[in-house]
This record gives C-alpha cells, structure tokens and sequence, in this order.
C-alpha cells in the first residue's frame, strides 16, 4: 500500500482526466440525445428513419469498437484528420450516449398525453415551440431519471478511452500496478474511485430531478391537497 501512495499524484492527475471525459461527455450526449429523439419522433418519414438509422448504427458496435474506428481507422482514409485520443474519446463516448438516450427521450416525450400537444396547435404553436416549451418541460420528469441511470454507466465508460492512451486514472492505474506489482491495492483503489463518482453522478441528477418544475408543481399540490384534508405532512 505504501509504495502505491508514494504514485499518488498520479492517480489524482489521471482521476481529473476521467472526471474531465465525464463531465464533457455527459452534456453532449443530453444534447445529442435531445436532438436524436425529436427527429425519431418526426412526422417527415426520411427524418425520421435517418434519425433511426443512424442510433442504430452508433449502438450496433461496442462503444471500443466504435473508439478503434475513429481512432485509427478514419484517418486512414484520405481527407479525414487523425483527431487526438482525447477529442476522439469524447466524441466517440458523446455520440454513444446521445444514441442510447434518444431513445429515453423519444419515449419521455411519447409519455405526455397528446391533448398537450393538440392544446399547443390550437394556440398556433410550432411544432419546435410546442416541443420546447411545452411537451419537454413535462416530459423532463420521466427522462432525468433515465437518463441518470444512464450517466452511471457513462461514467465507467470512460474507462475506455485508457485503450488509445489516454492517461485516465485505468491507465495509470495499470502503470502503478506494473510498477509496484501490488494487482489488490491498485484495483481496490480503481473500484473505490469509479464508485464514488457514479454516486456523485447518481446525487446530482438525484437533485435535478428534485428540481424540475412539474415535479414542484405536484410537491406543492400534494402539499396543498394534504393540508386541506388536514392531514398531517
């Protein structure tokens, strides 16, 4: 255990680069997922079988296979730059997590009752402005949690970017445990950091969720409802 200390400023430099593919990652592919879902839920039919397509296409290979391809195959072929480990890492991870969450999103959207979106065509909304004003904000309570879930593995996705060198805390932790051959220590202390991050992950979309307005709404019409009756909260 001692000798592995003594590597301790490397594990923290390598633990900051798996923090920072998360926290790159993890907004992408909100984003990305957002886009992907809406354009499933088009009423164009080519949008939306390229749309289904295309998350196919990402989720058909394993998120390493997809990382060996940009990595080193693309640039293979002429016009196409070689990206760095850590720009195609975050790239790859983003678009990964965006094709698995447009699915979250798609059936969070689905899961508002269609009379809003009927309301929205009455009061002469766009179809973008029925979707962002009014369809997702509802929906957000039935995606945030999935999507939470989601983001725990995303976490330990990272891992993966160790594969084409990035110095994450796996692949310095791999170096350590060349270095000192202490295998129980090294991994111990890799589970123990991948733990703790899923669980800060977990908290964090724990307090979005908290946080969504159509969850306050029925908090305060639960709160309302129970003091009316009298009951106790």
């Amino acid at each position: 255990m001692r000798a592995v200390l003594e590597y301790w400023p490397l594990l923290t430099q390598g633990l900051w680069v798996t923090v920072w593919v998360a926290l790159c990652i993890i907004p992408g592919a909100a984003l990305g997922a957002v886009i992907l879902g809406a354009l499933r839920l088009s009423d164009t039919p080519s949008l939306r079988w390229a749309s289904m397509l295309l998350i196919e296409f990402i989720r058909a290979p394993s998120a390493l296979v997809l990382l060996f391809w940009v990595f080193y195959v693309l640039p293979i072929l002429p016009g196409i730059p070689r990206l760095s480990p850590l720009m195609a890492a975050i790239l790859v991870l983003a678009l990964d997590g965006a094709a698995y969450g447009a699915e979250i999103v798609r059936s969070g959207v689905e899961a508002v009752h269609r009379r809003q979106t009927d309301a929205c065509h009455a009061l002469g909304l766009s179809k973008l402005q029925s979707l962002t004003k009014v369809v997702l904000p509802q929906a957000l309570s039935q995606i945030v949690p999935a999507f939470g879930s989601l983001t725990r593995s995303m976490v330990k996705w990272t891992a993966l970017v160790s594969f084409i060198g990035v110095q994450d805390v796996l692949y310095v932790g791999n170096y350590i445990r060349g270095q000192t051959y202490e295998t129980v220590t090294v991994f111990c202390l890799l589970a123990a950091f991948y733990w703790i991050l899923t669980v800060l992950c977990g908290l964090a979309f724990s307090a979005l969720e908290h946080v969504l307005p159509l969850n306050r709404a029925l908090r305060a019409a639960r709160i309302s409802a129970q003091a009316a009756s009298g009951v106790p909260q």
